[in-house]
């Protein structure tokens, strides 16, 4: 019997049916390396993103830091800084924590796997516990393009989204082309995601209602 306060599997996954490429076709993990994305708004360059992946006492870690300066309609220019370590364990996310300041607001999220479930907690949203396959909104997991629900890795909270496959596209990447899936998730968080063939983040962007949006772009290693 489910236990109240806990969501099923099927309200969590979902493979969209015009994906191109099965999740199983990639690598579970990427390889220790760390991925470095150039941020910018209306053209501009206003920051950096870091996802940083190594593998450590049988479990896999990922680091993901990120610190720009954007503008927000009717806020003007604000300082964004966010720093969240992932720990997965035999392919499931095993804890999450996270610190992010966004101007004068600072919030941290932290979630552990205890008995088969995931709890979670913030500073600004009350505990609950989820007892299925779930990955943050940092959408570097293969599986990002394919699931209906993020823990978001600012606030906490569970965010359901509609995934679908826009197209393949060609990007420019620092003067370099390449091809890329290009996927849209619209809900309860708004994004759009680029992926390669061996389904690595290669851009994505993030709307801001009634201004420019942000963009985040893959740097040559």
């Amino acid at each position: 019997m489910q236990r109240r306060g806990f969501l099923s599997a099927a309200a969590l996954l979902t493979v969209a049916a015009s994906t191109p490429l099965p999740a199983s076709a990639c690598r579970l993990f990427p390889a220790d390396v760390t991925d470095r994305y150039r941020a910018t708004q209306a053209g501009a360059e206003i920051g950096r993103q870091s996802i940083a992946f190594r593998r450590e006492t049988g479990r896999f870690v990922v680091d993901v830091e990120v610190g720009m300066e954007f503008v927000m309609p009717g806020a003007g220019t604000l300082e964004y800084r966010h720093e969240c370590r992932e720990v997965w364990d035999t392919g499931w996310l095993h804890a999450l924590a996270s610190r992010t300041r966004i101007g004068e607001r600072e919030r941290y999220v932290e979630a552990r796997r205890r008995r088969g479930a995931l709890a979670v907690k913030g500073s600004e949203i009350r505990s609950y516990q989820v007892s299925t396959y779930v990955v943050p909104s940092s959408l570097w997991h293969r599986d990002s393009r394919l699931v209906e629900a993020f823990i978001d890795a600012e606030s906490g909270n569970l965010r359901f989204v509609r995934p679908r496959f826009v197209g393949r596209e060609r990007l420019d990447q620092s003067g370099t082309e390449l091809e890329a899936n290009h996927y849209r998730m619209r809900g309860q968080l708004n994004l759009d995601a680029w992926y390669n063939s061996d389904c690595a983040l290669v851009r994505w962007d993030r709307p801001i209602a009634g201004g420019d949006g942000i963009s985040f772009r893959l740097q040559p290693a």
